[in-house]
């Protein structure tokens, strides 16, 4: 990692996908966060069904420099993987329709399904690796699993035995509650976590706390509480800065995520955290 990379990384799961930004936009904004410090990246198999990883490809290539997180553990239903090769026709009709857009952030937001034998992660890993283009990816991470798929430890294993045969770096989970997290910090080969640290939210302080005594590194997701919280705001792009901010000088947390497909928003994230590095030196 360069000395003069931010403490943000950019979160990825809207590049390529329908209601996001793809093509020459997308491509635009990678080289955007890239040309501006970001060197952390995080995806994931199923983000716009595959093409986050392809575009991180065309922008990263085999850059050394930059850490690459990718998860896995969700797969796409036979339903969605028909509608993949319509994602021109589909993007084409969303960007017209505000009520085509909804159907998408709907379907979008439904549980997918998972798998956790060694298998499928073994089969997801090296997918990722294909579709990005690399001999191996610094950081990666199980998406979203039970407490319970922690504690059993074959899926872990599965990561960790990739890292062995030099696949992967950094072993880590995505967890979406204090149960998962806990689970976590239980098992010495899980080295990160990633949490959703919502705006005023306390339930994984404890978890963060114990997480940075034991050397775990932390990434904060979802800092900003979604579209609502930001669109409700008096001034969102005060208050957007002011929480980024207000993350990346936290103690226990290590990297802070922002997602965005504007490149305005880009920028404006990239100053709000050189801003508050520059005021913490």
């Amino acid at each position: 990692m360069s000395t003069d990379a931010l403490p943000i990384g950019l979160g990825c799961s809207r590049l390529g996908s329908v209601n996001g930004a793809s093509g020459p936009e997308a491509l635009a904004i990678l080289q955007a966060a890239l040309d501006d410090g970001i060197r952390f990246f995080d995806t994931s198999n199923i983000y716009a069904q595959g093409d986050s990883e392809r575009l991180l490809s065309q922008v990263l290539g085999g850059r050394d420099d930059v850490i690459v997180c990718s998860k896995a553990g969700k797969f796409l239903s036979w339903k969605k993987r028909t509608l993949v090769p319509l994602k021109g026709l589909l993007r084409g009709v969303a960007r017209r329709s505000g009520q085509a857009r909804k159907g998408v952030a709907s379907a979008r937001a439904k549980p997918m399904p998972t798998r956790w034998d060694p298998a499928f992660l073994t089969a997801s890993i090296d997918a990722s690796l294909g579709r990005l283009k690399r001999e191996r990816m610094e950081m990666f991470m199980l998406h979203s699993p039970d407490a319970e798929v922690v504690r059993r430890g074959e899926a872990v294993g599965a990561l960790a035995a990739a890292a062995q045969a030099g696949k992967i770096g950094i072993v880590g989970v995505s967890v979406d509650d204090v149960a998962c997290a806990e689970a976590c910090l239980q098992d010495p080969r899980v080295r990160a976590i990633q949490v959703p640290l919502h705006p005023g939210d306390t339930a994984f302080d404890a978890i963060l706390a114990e997480a940075r005594g034991k050397g775990v590194a932390v990434i904060a997701r979802e800092i900003l509480g979604g579209p609502a919280a930001i669109s409700g705001a008096s001034d969102p792009r005060t208050y957007a800065a002011e929480r980024i901010a207000e993350v990346i000088l936290r103690p226990d947390v290590t990297l802070t995520l922002v997602g965005t497909t504007r490149l305005a928003n880009l920028t404006a994230s990239v100053a709000a955290a050189r801003a508050a590095t520059e005021s913490s030196a």
